[in-house]
C-alpha cells in the first residue's frame, strides 16, 4: 500500500502519537534537549507554514500514512542540537517509523517522499546526525561529512545533494 506524508499541521490530533514515539526513543537520550523540547517541537509544528521553505524558524514534522495507519513520522527542520553545524541547513529530524510496521521498506518509502518535499521547496542539501543508522543513509545516497559527540553519543553528519552540479 501506497506511504503518503501529510503535514501535522493537517493532522495535529496525530501529535501525540509522535511524541510518546520520540519521548520512547530520545526522551532522556539526547543532551540539551529535554521532554518539554520536545513537546514544544510538535506543538509549534502543528502551527508551521508547509506551504514554502524560510528557513526560519521553521519545524515542518510530516505524518507518512498508510490507508488509514500512520506509518511514521519525518521532519525538515533549520536548526539543529549541534552548535558547530549551525550553519548547515535544513536537517531531518524526528524520523520514526511505526515500531509495529519496521523492517517492511517504510523508512525508504518516507526518506525518499521527503527527499521530494524539499525539493518541491526548493532544497538543494539535505543534513541530518545519527548515532546508529549510517548504513541505512548511505544506502540511499547520504554521505559521511563529519564525526562528532553530542554529550556522550558518538554520531556521524551526513548530507545529501538533491540537485548534484553536473
Amino acid at each position: 500500500m501506497k506511504i503518503t506524508l501529510v503535514p501535522l499541521s493537517q493532522t495535529p490530533n496525530e501529535a501525540s502519537r509522535v511524541l510518546r514515539w520520540a519521548l520512547d526513543l530520545w526522551g532522556d537520550h539526547l543532551p540539551n534537549y529535554s521532554q518539554q523540547d520536545w513537546i514544544d517541537f510538535y506543538s509549534n509544528s502543528t502551527k508551521s507554514n508547509y506551504e514554502s521553505w524560510t528557513g526560519k524558524g521553521q519545524e515542518l514534522v510530516y505524518i507518512a500514512t498508510r490507508g488509514e495507519e500512520v506509518a511514521g513520522t519525518i521532519a525538515l527542520v533549520d536548526f539543529d542540537e549541534l552548535e558547530e553545524f549551525r550553519h548547515l541547513k535544513p536537517w531531518i529530524a524526528a524520523f520514526i517509523v511505526n515500531p509495529q510496521m519496521r523492517g517492511a521498506g517504510i523508512g525508504t518509502q518516507i526518506l525518499a517522499l521527503l527527499e521530494d518535499e524539499a525539493r518541491s521547496l526548493g532544497i538543494e542539501v539535505l543534513h541530518l546526525w545519527t548515532e546508529d543508522q549510517s548504513a541505512f543513509y548511505l544506502k540511499h545516497g547520504y554521505q559521511i561529512v563529519a564525526h562528532a559527540k553530542l554529550g556522550e553519543l558518538e554520531i556521524n553528519v551526513m548530507q545529501k545533494e538533491l540537485f548534484p552540479y553536473i
